[in-house]
């Protein structure tokens, strides 16, 4: 299965610690392995969110892509994913 990271993904976890960030990169690596513990976005099809500490990754999985879509802290994640959808 494919990983794709969107541009504002890239940006948002470039903004973000260098400790944080080893640890979001690798559990983007891990989205492909389905035992990781993922939540579906209530009111968002196909759309998932993964819990690491204080981020949350959220992302759009089809049958042969993970597409992330967001990367941010769990206060301001939700509310950019409302802006970003509308």
């Amino acid at each position: 299965m494919k990983i794709t990271i969107s541009p504002r993904a890239k940006k948002q976890l470039k903004s973000i610690g260098r400790a944080a960030q080893i640890i979001l990169v690798k559990k983007i690596g891990e989205l492909t392995i389905f035992q990781i513990k993922e939540e579906k976005l209530s009111g968002y099809r196909n759309m998932y969110r993964v819990r690491v500490g204080d981020y949350r990754l959220i992302y759009q999985k089809t049958s042969v892509e993970i597409y992330v879509i967001l990367v941010g802290h769990r206060r301001e994640v939700y509310r950019l994913l409302r802006g970003l959808l509308r």
